[in-house]
């Protein structure tokens, strides 16, 4: 899939998908009833099956994971209670990748070759595995690799859990009915979002000829245009992105009327959703994931994000590694994904800053609330060359420098309205000197297309400033305003 034009097509399903989809009904349809059974039972039941689950993943993964079983190796053999086990950062396990992962036939030197191939987005990699990557916000890009099951949980717990509102149709529904959708997204890698959406494409013919993908590199005005022509019922992207468009629809330029929205990928904030729910007329719905699991929480009608507890794990704790309790929020996340067992994740340090709320919630939900403060990058504002602005999405920016230029660590400060400075983090100056310059020369290409006007772009000297807690970088900050006088 390319990242320029107005929309990417959906990829066509193959004989071969039919027979994976097929298999994928039977696992899915497997696991909607183990989810069912889980929601109706007592609090001491699901307590319960949450233990088994943990016990079962750690046992797996001392068994199959010679990364794990080394990491583990001062743990006492049998030991099932969780907070006992170290914990391990992306660095950890992307260092020792091919001990991670428990399929002795996943390399991460033939994956990164797999990865690196656009027209294989969303292709079962061994005939069986979901792959996708993430950015490297901490410094080391992820490969994440899903097994069946896991795709099948991740699956059943969106049709179960997630409220589409009250004027959209219900997951199961969409197939059977005259919905058009749309997912507006970063689309030139082997994102989990694209990957995902793709993979049920391929899986569903029905729902590949519903879909459009549109990709967040192209400019505003063609992205409008691209929604406008398709009229989709269902918008599925990123805050800023559906801020960006909730203000093309107030103005009239964007004309569509979704039966609902989906927000994910970054933090949703209270005055945004407001925003663009009025923009659009119709409820805005979130989850919470990420590319170590794709179904941590899912959001509610009363606006909370509720944990798939019984599916994963999530230990808040402060700057010291010390457990937070609910109501205080987090410096970090320790994460672990019950469901994938072909590259366990446990106790993965996530660097989001989360707040567990145990309080009664009027959907009647018996799950707590978790509410998150994760990294959110900003959206430029520059000077058009036509003398309108132009509103640059981070994704976007973010996107193309590390795709065409293989640069992860950076950061793009905007120091005037049409001036901005980029710095890049790589080892030694000749590497950080050669890395900077072509990251400029992208950027530049990039805000050429996008039809901004003249702009000062710098290559700065300094390191990116990276967050002291977290270890998170900011990597898109726009100008701030100046305080008011007093």
């Amino acid at each position: 899939m390319g990242s320029g034009g107005e929309h990417e097509p959906t990829r066509a399903a193959n004989p071969w998908d039919w027979w994976r989809g097929t298999d994928e009904l039977w696992r899915w349809g497997a696991c909607v009833r183990e989810i069912w059974l889980d929601d109706l039972a007592d609090d001491a039941t699901r307590r319960a099956t949450r233990e088994r689950r943990v016990a079962e993943l750690l046992r797996h993964a001392r068994e199959d994971s010679k990364f794990y079983r080394s990491h583990y190796r001062k743990v006492p053999a049998g030991c099932t209670d969780l907070q006992a086990y170290p914990p391990v950062t992306r660095a950890q396990l992307m260092a020792h990748f091919d001990d991670w992962v428990a399929d002795p036939q996943l390399r991460r030197r033939e994956l990164e070759a797999f990865v690196r191939d656009p027209s294989r987005i969303a292709e079962p990699y061994l005939g069986k595995y979901s792959v996708w990557t993430s950015s490297g916000t901490t410094g080391v890009p992820g490969i994440y690799v899903q097994d069946p099951e896991a795709l099948a949980i991740y699956a059943a717990l969106l049709t179960m859990r997630f409220e589409f509102g009250p004027t959209a149709p219900e997951p199961w529904q969409v197939a059977a009915m005259p919905a058009r959708m749309a997912l507006v997204a970063a689309t030139g890698g082997h994102f989990a979002g694209v990957v995902w959406w793709q993979r049920q494409c391929r899986l569903h013919p029905v729902l590949a000829s519903q879909t459009q993908v549109f990709s967040i590199l192209q400019p505003l005005d063609a992205l409008v245009a691209g929604l406008n022509a398709w009229q989709p019922t269902f918008v599925a992207s990123y805050p800023t992105m559906l801020s960006l468009l909730a203000r093309e629809q107030c103005e009239g330029r964007l004309k569509l009327r979704p039966r609902s929205l989906w927000s994910g990928g970054e933090a949703l904030t209270a005055a945004d959703r407001a925003a663009i729910a009025d923009g659009f007329g119709c409820p805005v719905l979130e989850d919470y994931g990420a590319s170590e699991c794709m179904q941590i929480a899912f959001g509610c009608r009363h606006g909370r994000l509720h944990l798939n507890d019984d599916w994963v794990v999530l230990e808040p704790i402060d700057e010291s590694g010390r457990p937070v309790p609910p109501g205080r929020p987090s410096a970090s996340v320790l994460l672990t994904n019950l469901a994938n067992r072909v590259q366990p994740v446990i106790r993965y340090d996530l660097g989001d800053s989360v707040t567990i709320d145990r309080s009664p919630c009027p959907c009647g939900q018996r799950r707590p609330s978790v509410q998150v403060q994760g990294r959110r990058d900003d959206v430029l504002v520059l000077d058009g060359a036509a003398g309108t602005p132009v509103r640059l999405l981070p994704l976007a920016i973010e996107t193309v420098i590390e795709e065409e230029t293989g640069v992860h660590r950076f950061q793009l400060i905007q120091t005037a309205r049409n001036a901005l400075c980029l710095r890049v983090d790589a080892p030694g100056a000749r590497r950080r000197s050669v890395d900077g310059r072509r990251a400029v020369r992208a950027l530049a290409r990039f805000l050429k297309a996008q039809g901004v006007g003249p702009v000062d772009l710098k290559l700065d000297d300094c390191p990116p400033e990276v967050n002291p807690v977290s270890g998170k970088l900011r990597r898109v900050r726009a100008l701030r305003s100046p305080a008011p006088a007093r």
